[in-house]
């Protein structure tokens, strides 16, 4: 793996108050995360808060925010001196064992992984979640032996991922969401033999959907309700997650960038990367303010699960007003979303959505236009007698892979 980029420049010390508002360029970004990309090498940092601070440093605008990504980490290593390369050390010479045999054998939470590590399940099952696991090294090999058993490695999101191996009356299946590889991520390869078994290696969001819920309850709390002591935000905090749905019937908003592909071709990966990043914001800001749950981001589209659809309807209209707001530092192209909102019965798999509700959402925001809010009837006929939504343009929508149209309105939004 190619190191990133480090500017010469240093990030200044914090006690300088007119650099914490200073601007950062691309290069000051790659230098935090290759910086972060150490601190996991090193072990000091999970997969999942890794990722996490990744995506602060490459949205972030001002040195003081780079400085909060850098938070509670020791100082980093001088621009000479060389990441520890793969298979140096003593701990890079231990090779560790995960197996089950009849069995069952689970690893999860807050564990260590270096260097070489197998997983044999011979008739039982063998589970090993990488998403918090603090990683030695930049890049570990798993080899996973499956004999009458399967073996299910479930790996964060936007990490560099590898499948190799052969199966034999068995099967392999590698399956990661369609999201961009995290700069600087350790890279995980997968040496799978399944013999009348199974290997699966599959990524997930690095939170849950109940923690993701937590977070957004918490911003919302400390943003917009004046609290007076820590008992009293714990309270409030619980009454909101009461409102965040679980399993039952949610209503689902999809939320998609109008034209990202094009844009990436004419403005270059930089420039594109830019108008992504303040797009994530104005959505994931939005959220927050209205109690949604983020399920899963996939490139320049949002999935997001409510537990009403007065909510949901809001968050819509506040996304498509600060996107309409939306300024460009170098006043050059603007971006524009379309959203699709659906009601209904779904199941909550933890960290995803499944079902009919989630799919008809989604084909919503397709057939959506640029700056439009496509609301499925149910969702409409839900609200209408608040007085406080207005729709127009009623349809029978054609939907990409469903025989039935599926009947649907407009959202005004415009003040």
């Amino acid at each position: 793996m190619a190191d990133l980029p480090v500017p010469e420049s240093p990030i200044p010390p914090p006690g300088d108050p007119r650099a914490l508002t200073e601007r950062v360029a691309d290069a000051d970004r790659d230098r935090t995360v290759t910086q972060l990309r150490e601190h996991v090498v090193e072990g000091r940092l999970t997969l999942d808060e890794f990722s996490e601070r990744v995506g602060s440093a490459l949205q972030a605008r001002t040195r003081g925010d780079l400085q909060a990504v850098m938070a509670n980490l020791p100082a980093a290593r001088r621009a000479d001196e060389r990441l520890p390369e793969p298979g140096t050390g003593s701990s890079k010479k231990q090779r560790h064992w995960h197996v089950a045999v009849m069995s069952g054998h689970s690893t999860k939470g807050r564990w260590r992984i270096s260097g070489k590590t197998n997983a044999v399940a011979v008739m039982g099952g063998c589970d090993m979640d990488l998403r918090k696991a603090e990683i030695e090294g930049p890049e570990i090999e798993i080899t996973a032996f499956a004999f009458w058993g399967g073996i299910d490695i479930i790996v964060p999101e936007g990490f560099d991922v590898e499948l190799r191996g052969f199966s034999f009356m068995g099967g392999r299946d590698l399956r990661l969401r369609d999201v961009p590889i995290i700069p600087g991520s350790p890279r995980i390869v997968v040496k799978g033999f399944a013999v009348m078994g199974g290997i699966d290696v599959k990524s997930r969001p690095n939170r849950s959907g109940k923690e993701l819920a937590r977070a957004a309850a918490r911003r919302v709390l400390k943003t917009a309700v004046p609290v007076t002591s820590p008992r009293e935000l714990a309270a409030l905090e619980q009454d909101i997650r009461r409102d965040l749905p679980t399993d039952g019937t949610v209503t689902i908003l999809f939320c998609d960038m109008v034209d990202y592909a094009g844009m990436t071709e004419r403005l270059g990966d930089q420039a594109s990367r830019q108008l992504l990043r303040d797009h994530h914001r104005i959505v994931r800001d939005a959220i927050a303010r209205h109690g949604g749950r983020e399920i899963s981001v996939q490139g320049d589209g949002f999935m997001v699960a409510f537990g009403g659809v007065a909510r949901a309807l809001r968050c819509a209209i506040d996304i498509q007003r600060a996107v309409l707001a939306y300024v460009p530092d170098d006043e050059g192209e603007t971006i524009a979303v379309h959203i699709g909102v659906h009601t209904g019965a779904a199941v909550d798999e933890g960290d995803d959505y499944l079902g009919h509700t989630v799919i008809v959402a989604s084909r919503l925001a397709d057939a959506a236009g640029a700056g439009e809010v496509l609301v499925s009837s149910l969702s409409e006929q839900l609200v209408q007698g608040s007085g406080e939504f207005t729709f127009d343009g009623h349809r029978e929508t054609r939907l990409k892979g469903m025989e039935r149209a599926q009947s649907s309105a407009t959202l005004a939004w415009t003040e």
